[in-house]
């Protein structure tokens, strides 16, 4: 082992050990129910001596990682000659935590598998370091294309680095019944974050501890900007990969969400998110804000009456556009992807498992990244019985609707992409509780952000 190995080995180690104390994280990935320990299933029968066994490694656990264990099931019944071992590499749900493992066991070569990501620029970080293997040759040889097949392709310098095996469309989720009060329709496909602040306006309600705000923006980077997510090819980067914090929507929707905080008062204070460490789904099942733009992820939550007890209908619509003269259709769509680790002695088997799981519909656990997958029986298995909790058609509307894409661009990425988001968040962050103009937290956020490609280009 060369002595830089050795050397960031002993760093990533001490940044684990620091970080072991926080659940917390800034993708919605890290929105997992903690509990549970470290497990792998084990083969049923008797291993033979010509089987191949893969590691699929994951930060899941609880209901989800049993969710795992059934693919792999699954899939072993179809293919008897490989061994699938699902591997919980943290405790804590915490996918933060697990890319800092993930980067110790990659610095000391351990063989990997499969590897579960929860964001494409995660896997381009990981791709230039040449720690997953490029899938190209496989993809050819099963007639795979996965710019049309699935709406995020992770391609980086020209090859494939992995499968989106769920999507997660942003929405924005209403209380029906709040909605219903104001005498309002559930908006539709064309909406604007003008009608957004509107529709916030005449759903507040109340004074003082019992007020239901219209709505709810939470702490990640999502929120500090939906339209360079959903309008943009990179929400962070231009082409030639340097930073678009000059952009006019960054102006536009820092401003907007000062507005409807201060002037308004339709959202809860940022100083107080922060503060308090609010979580959206509590504050939405609640009944503390009417309106929250998230990711389809939220229909599980909105299942389990147990955690998040409420009697009122979710009703759908997509996430508003920039203006009246945006595309209509362009959404932010995240997600999870697979990918096969460049050290893995089984690359072929390891892909064959990633497309399958990728492309099968027998175990539903969010919308799949795969675009021909049946729409009805993915609505069907995901709200199954809860039709009183959930609004079918809205759901079905927004997400399924010919119009709806991504206009994401892998190949607009970069290796330094990821730390971008902390860029950020920290220059919406000073610019609230500051109270900046935004042309100081702009500034904060490109030095912050040419600080890191400098570093990068060392």
């Amino acid at each position: 082992m060369t002595r830089f190995k050795m050397l960031l080995i002993s760093f990533l180690a001490i940044a684990l050990v620091a970080g072991c104390g926080s659940t917390g994280g800034n993708t919605p990935a890290n929105e997992q129910a903690a509990g549970g320990e470290p497990a792998a299933t084990q083969p049923k029968e008797e291993e033979k001596q010509d089987m191949v066994t893969i590691k699929y490694y994951t930060w899941y656990n609880g209901s989800q990682f049993e969710d795992i264990k059934k693919i792999a099931d699954n899939f072993e019944k179809d293919n008897p000659d490989i061994h699938v071992e699902p591997v919980q590499l943290v405790d804590n749900a915490n996918s933060t935590d697990f890319y800092k493992k993930l980067d110790i066991m990659s610095a000391a070569d351990d063989p990997i598998d499969v590897i579960q990501f929860s964001h494409v620029d995660f896997i381009i970080e990981r791709a230039a370091r040449g720690v997953l293997a490029p899938i190209d040759e496989y993809l050819e040889k099963n007639n795979i294309d996965p710019g049309n097949d699935f709406y995020v392709n992770p391609v980086y310098q020209g090859k494939v680095y992995g499968l989106q095996d769920m999507a997660s469309p942003w929405v924005v989720m209403i209380n029906k019944q709040a909605l219903d009060e104001a005498n309002l329709p559930i908006p539709e496909w064309g909406w604007t974050w003008d009608d957004f602040r509107d529709y916030a306006k005449k759903l507040n309600k109340g004074e003082g501890a019992d007020k239901q705000f219209g709505a709810y923006f939470h702490t990640w980077g999502e929120y500090v900007n939906f339209p360079a997510y959903s309008e943009k090819p990179h929400p962070y980067l231009s082409q030639d990969q340097q930073p678009i914090f000059d952009d006019a929507s960054y102006k536009q929707f820092f401003e907007l969400r000062r507005a409807m905080e201060k002037e308004d008062k339709s959202v809860k204070s940022f100083s107080e998110i922060v503060g308090a460490k609010l979580h959206y789904a509590s504050e939405f099942f609640s009944g503390k804000a009417a309106m929250v733009p998230t990711a389809t992820f939220i229909v599980g939550m909105i299942k389990d009456k147990e955690k998040y007890p409420h009697d009122f209908q979710t009703v759908f619509a997509p996430l508003p556009r920039s203006s009246a003269s945006a595309e209509i259709g362009s959404s932010y769509i995240g997600g999870n992807y697979l990918s096969v680790g460049a050290t893995s002695k089984h690359k072929e088997e390891a892909y064959k498992f990633i497309q399958y799981v990728a492309q099968q519909t027998d175990v539903i656990r969010d919308f799949p990244g795969y675009k021909k997958a049946d729409a009805n029986k993915v609505i069907q298995a995901l709200v199954g019985p809860d039709a009183a909790l959930i609004d079918e058609e809205s759901l079905k509307a927004t997400v399924f609707d010919s119009r709806a894409k991504t206009v994401y661009d892998a190949n607009w990425t970069t290796d330094y992409a990821g730390q971008m988001k902390k860029v950020i968040e920290d220059g919406f962050s000073t610019y609230m509780l500051d109270n900046l103009t935004f042309e100081a937290a702009q500034k904060q956020m490109m030095e912050d952000a040419n600080k890191i490609i400098s570093q990068a280009k060392k």
